[in-house]
């Protein structure tokens, strides 16, 4: 039977998340994972608790945070989320089985309210005013992968700035001083991130994707 994955892809503002969760999905057929996408996060922990055989694979690409900033007032009603104590449950069964991790652009920005997704992924978007994480408009971004990673390569973008690190990681590629790309063992799960992947063109660049797939490969196989 093959290997599965399951793709969590939605939520609020600027992106066009049922494009880009269909080229990841394909990326990650590409891998021979067998996936399922849900846009709902309430409905994934769900199938991630009622599966027989959990997920191979856990990948988030979307957009769920609590919106308690101001900037939000007009999409909080709608788009706000509160992570739900059935995550904890399905994250923890997905992990103990020995599952992968796989956050994409916005996915590390997700479950503001949720330190364990955080602690799993290494680094953490920060809404501490004192500390703020943000990122400068979709732009063109000079990508230097680390040693043993390929060359360096241009895209359009979106880097993510003054992230906090959580634990020690494995950067694998960064634009100036900021990491894009890394990877982190949670215990003896395999977690990959990548902050970029803004839209369908991020994966369209033939050097991105050689990177992207050199991720995948180690999330998938070690």
């Amino acid at each position: 039977m093959a290997a599965s994955a399951l793709i969590i892809a939605g939520g609020s503002h600027g992106h066009d998340f049922a494009a880009t969760a269909q080229v990841l999905g394909q990326v990650l057929e590409s891998h021979g994972l067998d996936v399922h996408t849900i846009e709902h996060p309430d409905d994934a922990w769900s199938a991630m608790l009622d599966r027989p055989e959990p997920f191979d694979v856990l990948a988030v690409n979307g957009l769920r945070f609590r919106m308690t900033h101001d900037r939000y007032d007009a999409m909080r009603e709608q788009w706000a989320y509160h992570t739900p104590p059935s995550a904890d449950a399905a994250l923890e069964r997905h992990l103990s089985a020995g599952g992968s991790v796989l956050s994409v652009h916005t996915g590390c920005i997700c479950f503001d309210d949720w330190q364990r997704w955080s602690d799993v992924l290494g680094r953490a978007w920060s809404w501490d005013e004192q500390r703020l994480s943000w990122h400068p408009e979709l732009g063109p971004l000079r990508i230097e992968p680390t040693a043993g990673h390929g060359a360096a390569f241009d895209i359009v973008d979106e880097v993510y700035t003054d992230m906090v690190e959580l634990d020690a990681v494995d950067v694998w590629a960064r634009c100036g001083t900021e990491p894009v790309m890394w990877c982190h063992r949670s215990g003896v799960n395999r977690v990959g991130v990548t902050t970029l992947g803004h839209n369908t063109d991020s994966y369209a660049n033939t050097a991105y994707r050689a990177l992207l797939d050199e991720l995948l490969h180690w999330v998938v196989r070690g």
